[in-house]
């Protein structure tokens, strides 16, 4: 069976820069609430809220891969997505925007990678692939690698 030529993702704005993830993963954007802080968490985890009788991380991806500083991180949305892993204590996670996530129903080929990223930053934490969307560089986090350090943390919170 071939792939559908068309990717219906969505393109969610973060401080720093905008990442792009598949609308299947995305399961509700909230408005922002403030996060109880966990203590042992990395900068980039902000804390975490009950949703759905669940604790859920909240993460910036802004902190995490364009460095922005804490009190800089401005946020609007709190965007709900599925973890890809099986962990029943990590089944959601939360990403931190600055804005309503955008839908885009694109074509394979008007996703491309950035050959124009500096060595320096390709192996950057959080980051699968740089790429560019319509001349503008997006990013495809690596939901795996964000996962593997928060499922330690739910299972102390």
């Amino acid at each position: 069976m071939e792939a559908s030529p068309n990717l219906r993702c969505l393109l969610i704005t973060v401080q720093g820069g905008q990442i792009i993830l598949p609308n299947s993963l995305v399961v509700e954007v909230l408005p922002y609430a403030t996060p109880l802080r966990i203590e042992t968490a990395p900068h980039w985890v902000v804390g975490a809220m009950l949703w759905r009788n669940l604790t859920t991380p909240l993460i910036s991806l802004g902190r995490l891969i364009f460095r922005v500083a804490p009190d800089a991180d401005l946020n609007s949305r709190i965007i709900i997505a599925h973890a890809l892993g099986a962990d029943s204590n990590l089944p959601h996670f939360g990403i931190l925007g600055t804005a309503a996530p955008r839908p885009l129903n694109l074509q394979r080929h008007e996703i491309t990678l950035d050959l124009e990223t500096p060595e320096s930053e390709l192996n950057r934490p959080g980051v699968l692939t740089w790429a560019r969307y319509q001349e503008q560089p997006i990013i495809i986090p690596d939901m795996e690698t964000i996962e593997a350090v928060l499922q330690p943390l739910v299972r102390r919170a």
